[in-house]
């Protein structure tokens, strides 16, 4: 695991992170369940959810990761999207906000 990761981040939406980051957790652990069970749908839509929430709040590395996410799981590329649960792993560990 490398260094830290910093997202700027409107501070307007200071508020809201804390409830970003707690749903972005549950989203991790239904992606981590969707590929027990082989689900790719979910899958995708978990990968697209995070885009779109991502890159609302201006997360633009973890919109890059749901895009990631969203296109693998609709190939069926299950070695891809495993991968790409533990890039997300790591990134919600190490970022940080700055509110600009």
């Amino acid at each position: 695991m490398a260094g830290r990761i910093v997202e700027k981040i409107q501070k307007d939406l200071e508020g809201l992170i804390p409830g970003f980051m707690v749903i972005t957790e549950r989203e991790i652990e239904e992606l981590r369940e969707a590929l027990r069970v082989g689900d790719m749908k979910t899958a995708a839509r978990i990968g697209h959810n995070l885009k779109g929430s991502a890159l609302n709040y201006g997360f633009l590395h973890l919109g890059n990761i749901g895009r990631r996410i969203e296109s693998n799981a609709a190939l069926k590329n299950v070695v891809k999207v495993h991968a790409e649960l533990e890039i997300l792993k790591d990134y919600v560990e190490r970022v940080e906000v700055e509110f600009v």
